[in-house]
């Protein structure tokens, strides 16, 4: 059974096992950097926000052996622990005096993604693109979101300027910055607790605290300033992905590491191709308060 057959059997399966009201239909979507996913959305009446879950994991699972019922019974499950619970009307979202206040931004890579940028509004950003998403709703399972596209911008009828610059100030207060050591974060993602006679590596993790869309904290006004002011020398930025940045002090450098070919390595085998930010490192400069491209 191919990709395809294993998506549409497990779409008649998995809407077998819902109650009535709630409908299962295959959906299709360009992701980042020229993915494209294939997915089952679920819509339940009376709701419109109707998460997709997608299939490339369990079809692995399938091809090593799972049963298909038992992936269906999964999904079930999983829909009923990620719903939002407040429906968001759609007359909401189109009001832009009530939207803008949940209006932020993230980063993506500008090359990779000319042809989704065709269809969204966007700002250039050193080798990136600035877009935005309204944020509706964040629970621990998961965020609720709107990528905003040059049609729901000419029905608000309001320029890029404006949408940038609301961002701008929206994003650092529903998405705060944290900015830890490596070993922290690490430990804090295995739920172990850090043992403080560890020496740290120099190396620090700049994200948001739901560490979803974290890199576009280095658009965060005096974020990048204060770090510099913490570490008291200039440092190197690493795009891990697009949730988060390596902060690497000067210092910390070895006169072997050649940083962009590393984090395209890293980028190959360590990061789903959708996550994917730069292959290129940045380099913050104190004197000149500003990120800077290495090359």
């Amino acid at each position: 059974m191919n990709y395809q057959q294993f998506v549409s059997t497990l779409n008649q399966t998995t809407s077998q096992l819902f109650e009535s009201g709630i409908t299962v239909r295959i959906h299709s979507a360009l992701k980042n950097n020229g993915a494209r996913r294939t997915g089952l959305t679920i819509s339940q009446e009376g709701s419109n926000i109707s998460p997709t879950i997608y299939l490339e994991e369990y079809y692995q699972q399938f091809q090593n052996g799972r049963n298909l019922e038992d992936i269906a019974q999964s999904l079930v499950r999983l829909y009923h622990e990620v719903k939002f619970e407040h429906p968001w009307e759609v007359n909401q979202v189109q009001d832009f005096q009530y939207a803008k206040s949940r209006l932020a931004c993230k980063l993506i890579h500008f090359e990779k993604n000319q042809a989704l940028l065709k269809d969204i509004p966007h700002v250039p950003y050193l080798d990136l693109a600035i877009v935005f998403f309204l944020l509706l709703e964040t629970t621990e399972k998961g965020s609720a979101t709107i990528l905003i596209t040059n049609d729901i911008m000419e029905y608000w009828g309001v320029p890029l300027e404006l949408l940038y610059r609301l961002a701008i100030e929206n994003t650092p207060r529903l998405l705060q910055a944290e900015c830890k050591p490596m070993q922290v974060v690490i430990c804090e993602l295995l739920g172990q607790p850090y043992p403080e006679e560890e020496e740290e590596s120099g190396m620090y993790v700049l994200s948001n605290h739901h560490r979803h869309f974290g890199a576009a904290c280095i658009l965060y006004d005096r974020v990048l300033e204060d770090i510099g002011n913490q570490l008291n020398e200039d440092y190197y930025v690493l795009p891990s992905s697009i949730h988060e940045m390596i902060i690497l002090p000067v210092s910390c450098l070895s006169d072997q590491m050649d940083l962009d070919s590393m984090i395209t390595e890293i980028n190959e085998t360590q990061v789903s191709e959708e996550e994917v930010l730069s292959d290129h490192a940045y380099y913050f400069s104190r004197k000149e308060n500003r990120l800077l491209p290495t090359q």
